[in-house]
């Protein structure tokens, strides 16, 4: 196997997370909680575990995965404190080698200071199994990603808004020969927005990133943005978020390699009934990739998703996903030949979610996988199946 892959960021199981965030609303702790200690478990099939092309056959596998945490939820005056950490442990019946434990942390400070000055601060921590979308290969790679925050906004006007932001973000893989994916994000933001009296905003961000790769720094870059943001309520039922404008990498060693490049992220939101609604989105953005054969794609795609409340227990949800990656065919490493190289992703899921008490959630998904690409040994298809439950005390 290959492992020169890049970061899919439509995996099946990001897909799974996204549509089942429609509907998987977690179970409200008793009013007056601080503390909200929950379990889960789950048992997963994946048709195609090791994204083979087609010609090489599938190689299908089943696994478990259990999890324990605590969630914190804090009000102090006008501050609020929010705390999620837990950790989880996976087991594979063919391919044990990626038997894994790993851990979550998130925590967030809300703060408000009188009427005027509002943000928040944060961190995020996530150990994890790299999944395999992203790096195919039969050797487990850990992937250790660390994010801290700081934003603030002013309310200098009762219709304008100043902010500004910061924050780092690590990412680091415990395999040598991933090495040269590894980097650093540093990104500040400032901005304003015009807060229209229906509560309705329109604004523009100005931001700045400085990319280090420590292991590859002839793939450091620095890159400006300036992007108009919409956030708008265009009917009672239906909302609309824009972010988009121009974006600019330049390389620290090498200006044949600088972009300069629209990028844009469209999202609309109807509530069709008080039982359904859809969201339908649109983007053409650079991305980052862990392919050493390619320093960065341009995505571009669309989905759409649906929900429907069948009953007061029992949600269907729905999301379809297409979009097409063209690496520039820079390789990160020396060494390493550039790839032509565009591809294809085409991603369904389909999801039902039961809740038997206020505290108890069961939900069952489908999924289907399918990468085209001009490159035939990165093509694949899979079919998977999830069952999984969560009790929150």
């Amino acid at each position: 196997m290959n492992p020169r892959r890049k970061k899919s960021l439509s995996s099946p199981h990001v897909l799974l997370f996204t549509a089942g965030a429609l509907t998987c609303i977690p179970a409200l702790a008793a009013e007056g909680d601080v503390f909200t200690p929950y379990a889960s478990y789950g048992v997963y099939h994946d048709g195609n575990l090791l994204r083979n092309p087609d010609y090489l056959g599938k190689e299908s596998d089943t696994w478990t995965r259990a999890a324990v945490g605590v969630k914190f939820d804090k009000d102090v005056g006008r501050q609020e404190l929010t705390a999620d950490l837990s950790a989880n442990h996976s087991d594979y019946d063919r391919f044990n080698q990626f038997d894994n434990t790993g851990k979550e942390l998130q925590a967030n400070w809300k703060w408000a200071l009188g009427n005027l000055f509002s943000g928040n601060v944060g961190t995020s921590y996530s150990e994890a199994l790299t999944p395999i979308e992203d790096f195919r290969s039969l050797e487990p790679n850990i992937r250790t990603q660390t994010k801290n925050y700081v934003d603030a906004s002013w309310r200098l006007h009762p219709s304008w808004q100043l902010n500004a932001g910061y924050s780092r973000y690590d990412l680091r893989y415990d395999l040598e020969s991933q090495k040269p994916s590894e980097r650093n994000l540093d990104i500040a933001d400032f901005g304003f927005d015009y807060l229209a009296r229906s509560g309705n905003k329109v604004g523009i961000v100005f931001r700045h990133m400085e990319g280090d790769y420590p292991a590859a720094p002839i793939n450091s870059y620095d890159q400006n943005e300036v992007k108009v943001k919409v956030d708008w309520q265009l009917t009672g039922k239906t909302w609309l978020q824009f972010l988009g404008g121009w974006s600019k990498r330049e390389y620290n060693t090498n200006a044949q390699r600088d972009s300069s490049e629209p990028s844009a992220r469209l999202t609309a939101y109807w509530k069709a009934t008080g039982k359904t609604a859809f969201s339908v989105g649109a983007w053409r953005e650079i991305g980052a990739t862990d392919d050493l054969a390619a320093n960065y794609a341009l995505n571009q795609g669309v989905s759409l998703g649906a929900t429907w409340d069948a009953t007061y227990k029992i949600s269907v949800d729905g999301l379809i996903m297409t979009e097409k990656r063209d690496y520039n065919g820079v390789s990160v490493v020396e060494g390493i030949s550039p790839l032509d190289r565009n591809d294809r992703y085409h991603n369904a899921v389909l999801g039902v979610t039961y809740k038997p008490t206020p505290h108890w959630r069961i939900r069952t998904s489908i999924y289907r996988a399918k990468l085209d690409s001009n490159i035939a040994s990165e093509a694949y298809t899979t079919d998977g199946i999830l069952l999984t439950t969560r009790y929150e005390f």
